[in-house]
């Protein structure tokens, strides 16, 4: 299968990311430059590299094989997301920005206090070990099909090691500036590779494009993979979790979450930042097309020839490779290439966040108390930045080495499940608390601090604990409803509703006793602007459930339908744009108009509500 040009390809792209990263990371001599790039940042590689960090390996393969033996219900994982985009670019990205904060544990350390933020960096680098290794694991699976022929002596174990190596080297050098333009190059890479595979997959006879695919679907002679909305019942992607605890986990990815905001801090400036998070929401549409599309045209090719059955979710990347792309012609390259920038794109993000929360949120207040900051002069803080350079420095090597001991130990090469869920379920235990208490932190003053913490350490807790508390009670009607096993989603839901809950009223009954630190400073708080964009989701939110009602209660065609949502909420968003430039004189309002975010958001939501709509 791998031929020459295959392999001129992959080696060029190999050390094309190799070098780039070694080559911008050479000038970083300071904690600022390291850690948040100089904070230089422009929108396109803000980005990229929030693109290339949230398309992992996990995505590109894992998304492939849920389309696979799943299907497009899996988009919800891309459609939703972009709710949570809005919630960062105009509500918690302004604040964290105002602040000049490294890291988000530091907004939480202001907010409530030190143990709070203090939880928080260890409960993301727990998180931030399992989706390395998890990276680490299907990177390496996704890639030794390919290779083992060729290298029959490369092993699961030894590809693993090759690629943490690799992607340590130029991350160790170049910090936060080397990670984002080699995920701008790795992006490029993703989207080719995935358009390469999509059109060569949709163009087989057996699937006859995407028309030839809905047909299949509406004629019933497939399995209805086609349908994003499967049953409240369903084990694995349910309608009413996908449209609920999804939601909150996409609030926590986008919004809480180190190794992503990380990118937006870094950026010149709260408008370069916004402009490469709307752009990354427009990328992130595709992926549904290009990764998950492809995994149902994938199944029908298989079960055009009964061999189904046979075929592992997290391997029908690497078969459905092997299977329809032609040798000879570089396509295998330009495939192995895209995984490659996937892989990479993700674990440098995830090391190089590991090593910036390390450094600032462990190291640094056990280096001040001991050094008794308030004594030190000049030269103490020109050592303190040169310490934290190499502290941070030293932990990415041992956290790169601890990860990759982790998936070797842990991972099993030959799994048969649906990997991508797996993760995302084992996830999900630690993130609710987290989401609560950011989310408190933002909107209500009285949000007490010791209750924060407590609730951060509870959630996990309640939500191992609730799927055995969901089995014991034993209600026949909600299981009729929900199922017999509580779904992941339907977990988080319902763990944020009590955490939520708890928080709210234990805060009440502490802040009476004994008020603590809380968002008083006029960086902290919520400006004009912040609150009209809370508001304007809850606008977007009531817009789309009264077209919901209008679409139960007036059936229509679905293409009739995805055109009356895309053009109702473009033409909400063009008006509140509109409205905002009339606050200028005339002779600036149209430049004032071309220049606002709403519009572009607002082209982007009704892209979104079409697609809700049409599939």
């Amino acid at each position: 299968m791998i031929s020459i040009w295959d392999t001129v390809f992959f080696l060029c792209t190999f050390f094309l990311v190799l070098g780039v990263g070694l080559y911008v990371g050479k000038e970083e001599k300071t904690a600022k430059d390291y850690f948040l790039g100089g904070k230089t940042l422009p929108w396109w590689g803000v980005a990229g590299s929030l693109f290339g960090t949230n398309i992992s390996a996990n995505h590109l393969v894992g998304m492939l094989g849920i389309g696979f033996s799943v299907g497009f219900a899996q988009s919800h994982y891309e459609f939703g997301s972009i709710f949570a985009i809005l919630i960062l670019a105009f509500v918690f990205l302004p604040v964290f920005r105002r602040n000049k904060f490294f890291t988000l544990s530091q907004f939480l350390e202001g907010r409530y206090g030190k143990t709070s933020a203090l939880f928080y960096s260890l409960i993301v680098l727990i998180l931030i070990t399992i989706q390395l290794t998890s990276g680490l694991y299907i990177g390496a699976r996704a890639f030794l099909p390919f290779l083992e022929q060729s290298f029959p002596s490369l092993t699961y174990e030894k590809l693993v090691v090759i690629l943490a190596l690799a992607s340590t080297i130029y991350t160790w050098f170049g910090g936060l500036k080397s990670v984002v333009y080699t995920d701008v190059i790795q992006t490029v890479l993703i989207l080719l590779s995935g358009l390469v595979l999509a059109y060569l997959t949709l163009t087989r006879p057996e699937v006859g494009g995407i028309s030839g695919l809905l047909a299949k679907e509406a004629a019933d002679l497939g399995t209805g993979r086609m349908s994003l909305y499967l049953p409240s019942d369903h084990p694995l992607l349910p309608w009413s979790g996908a449209l609920s605890g999804l939601f909150l986990l996409h609030i926590f990815y986008w919004n809480t979450n180190q190794y992503v905001v990380q990118r937006t801090l870094g950026a010149s400036s709260l408008r370069e930042a916004r402009k490469g998070i709307l752009a990354s929401g427009f990328l992130k549409l595709s992926v549904p097309f290009f990764s998950i599309l492809t995994g149902v045209a994938g199944y029908h090719i298989w079960n055009h020839s009964g061999q189904a059955e046979g075929i592992d979710p997290d391997e029908a990347f690497s078969q459905l490779v092997l299977l329809i792309v032609p040798a000879g012609y570089g396509l295998v390259g330009v495939i192995l290439a895209g995984l490659l920038g996937a892989i990479f794109s993700s674990i440098d993000s995830m090391l190089h966040s590991a090593a910036t929360l390390f450094t600032i949120d462990f190291y640094l207040p056990f280096r001040r108390r001991w050094k008794q900051q308030g004594i030190e002069g000049k030269e103490d803080k020109q050592t303190e930045d040169e310490d934290s350079l190499k502290t941070g420095r030293w932990f990415l090597l041992f956290f790169s080495a601890f990860t990759t001991l982790l998936a070797l130990l842990i991972h099993d090469p030959h799994s048969k499940k649906n990997f991508f869920l797996e993760l995302s379920a084992q996830s999900s235990h630690f993130t609710p608390g987290i989401l609560v208490v950011f989310l408190f932190g933002i909107l209500w003053k009285k949000s007490e601090g010791r209750s924060a913490w407590i609730t951060i350490l509870m959630a996990p807790i309640v939500s191992f604990l609730l799927p055995v508390l969901y089995h014991s009670v034993g209600w026949e009607s909600v299981y009729k409803i929900f199922g017999q096993d509580l779904n992941f989603l339907h977990r988080v839901f319902l763990v944020v509703i009590f955490s939520s809950l708890f928080h709210f009223f234990l805060s009440l009954f502490l802040s009476a006793k004994n008020r603590t630190q809380n968002l008083t400073s006029q960086n902290n708080r919520l400006s004009k602007k912040n609150k009209f964009y809370i508001l304007l989701s809850f606008v977007y939110a009531a817009a789309i459930g009264i077209l919901i009602v209008f679409k139960v209660s007036f059936p229509a065609d679905n293409k009739t339908w995805a055109v009356l949502g895309f053009g109702i909420t473009a033409i909400l968003s063009g008006y509140i744009s509109y409205r905002y430039s009339e606050l200028f004189p005339k002779k600036f309002r149209r430049k004032i108009f071309c220049r606002r975010d709403e519009w572009r958001f607002g082209l982007l939501f009704a892209l979104v509500i079409s697609f809700y709509f049409y599939f």
